[in-house]
C-alpha cells in the first residue's frame, strides 16, 4: 500500500477503510513543535488533532468581566457576569496543560443565583464563525486532522461550569424546579446553534465529553444523548459525522451509545485506565470510529512495555479498521519522548491494518 499522509489515514479510518498504518495523533501544543524527537515522531507518523470552535456567542444584556490575579505564587482568573437582576462569578486556577484551567468555585453558589445564570443563558445569541476552523485547517494541512468543536452539552455545562459536582448532585433533589428550569433553558438555547454547526465546513464535529457514569447516571441517557442525536441528525443530513469525548468508564451506557447518532468515540481510554478494553469497545460499537486516548498510566512504563501494550491493543481488534490512536491527556515532561516514540514505533512496525 502506498504511504499515506496523516490526514489521509484519519479520513480513511473515519470511513473504516484500510490504512497503511494506524493513525497516531496528539493535540496541538502538548509537545514542543520544533524538537528533534518531535520531528522523528512525525517521520514515524505522528500528526496533530485540532478542535477549533465553529460558533461565537454574545449576550446583549449581560456584561462579562475577566480579571487575573496571583495569590501565593498561584495564578487565578475570575469571571463575573453582570445582569439587570444581579451578578454571579466563577474563579479559575490557571496554568494547566495546553492552556486549560480548572474551576475553584462556580457561578451558582446559592439558590438565588439560578435566576441570574438562567437570564444569562437565555440572553445568549450564537453566530457562525468558521474563521478559526479554516485557518487551522490551512496551518495543519496534511500533517493532521481538524474537527469542529462545540463544547459541553447542557447537563455537562451545568456539572462542569455552572454548579460544580456537589451542587450538581444535591440541587437535583434540593431545588429540582430551579435545576431543571436552567437545564431546559440551556437545551433550548444550544439547539439554536445546531444549524450553524451543521452548515460549517467541518466534516467531523466533537460535541461534549468528560462524562462520568458515577456522576451522571441515567442523566446521560435522559439529557446528553438527546442533544447528541439532535445535532447528529443535522450533521448526517449533510454527510458529516458527530463525535464525543468519552474518556471515562463507558460500560454502563455502552448500549445507549451504540444506539445513538454518535459516529466517533473520541478520547476513548481503554483498560487498564477504564472499565472497557479496546476489544470490548469494538464489540460494543462495531459501527463507530474509536479515536482512542492511549492509557495515561502506561506512559510511566518502560518503552518495551509501552510498545508491547500498543501491539496488544491493535492485535485485539485486528484488522483494526476505524481505529485511531491519540494522546488527549498531558504526559509527564520526563516521559513524553520515550513513551511517544515507543507508541509511534509500534504502530509504524505493525504497518497496514485491514
Amino acid at each position: 500500500m502506498a504511504r499515506m499522509t496523516v490526514r489521509e489515514r484519519i479520513e480513511a479510518a473515519l470511513r473504516h477503510e484500510p490504512v497503511d498504518q494506524i493513525p497516531f495523533t496528539i493535540y496541538q501544543g502538548m509537545i514542543p513543535h520544533d524538537h528533534p524527537t518531535t520531528r522523528r515522531l512525525r517521520e514515524l507518523g505522528l500528526g496533530y488533532a485540532c478542535r477549533p470552535g465553529l460558533v461565537t456567542s454574545e449576550t446583549p444584556h449581560v456584561t462579562a468581566e475577566w480579571v487575573e490575579y496571583e495569590e501565593a505564587g498561584v495564578r487565578f482568573g475570575r469571571s463575573t457576569l453582570k445582569t439587570p437582576g444581579g451578578e454571579v462569578y466563577a474563579t479559575h486556577r490557571l496554568g494547566a496543560a495546553y492552556g486549560s484551567s480548572w474551576y475553584v468555585d462556580h457561578y451558582v453558589k446559592r439558590s438565588e443565583d439560578y435566576r441570574v445564570v438562567e437570564f444569562w443563558v437565555r440572553d445568549t445569541v450564537y453566530r457562525a464563525d468558521y474563521e478559526a476552523y479554516q485557518r487551522t485547517k490551512e496551518e495543519v494541512g496534511d500533517a493532521g486532522y481538524v474537527c469542529g468543536n462545540f463544547g459541553y452539552s447542557p447537563l455537562m455545562e451545568m456539572r462542569v461550569a455552572l454548579l460544580g459536582i456537589e451542587r450538581f448532585a444535591m440541587d437535583q433533589f434540593d431545588y429540582p424546579e430551579l435545576f431543571h428550569s436552567l437545564l431546559a433553558a440551556l437545551m433550548e438555547k444550544q439547539r439554536e446553534a445546531y444549524p450553524l454547526i451543521a452548515a460549517s465546513p467541518a466534516e467531523v464535529v466533537i460535541y461534549c465529553g468528560n462524562c462520568v457514569p458515577e456522576v451522571l447516571g441515567r442523566g446521560f441517557a435522559d439529557y446528553c444523548l438527546p442533544c447528541y442525536d439532535a445535532l447528529g441528525e443535522m450533521l448526517h443530513a449533510r454527510g458529516k459525522k458527530l463525535g464525543c469525548h468519552l474518556d471515562a468508564n463507558n460500560a454502563y451506557w455502552a448500549k445507549a451509545v451504540e444506539a445513538s447518532r454518535l459516529d466517533v468515540i473520541e478520547a476513548f481510554t481503554p483498560a487498564p485506565d477504564t472499565d472497557m478494553s479496546l476489544a470490548e469497545a469494538r464489540a460494543a460499537w462495531p459501527r463507530k470510529t474509536l479515536w482512542i486516548n492511549f492509557p495515561s498510566s502506561l506512559h510511566l512504563a518502560s518503552p518495551a512495555r509501552i510498545k508491547g501494550a500498543a501491539r496488544e491493543m491493535i492485535a485485539s481488534v485486528a484488522p483494526a479498521r476505524g481505529v485511531i490512536v491519540g494522546i488527549t491527556e498531558n504526559i509527564p515532561e520526563d516521559r513524553w519522548e520515550a513513551s511517544l516514540t515507543a507508541i509511534a514505533e509500534a504502530l509504524h512496525e505493525i504497518g497496514p491494518a485491514g
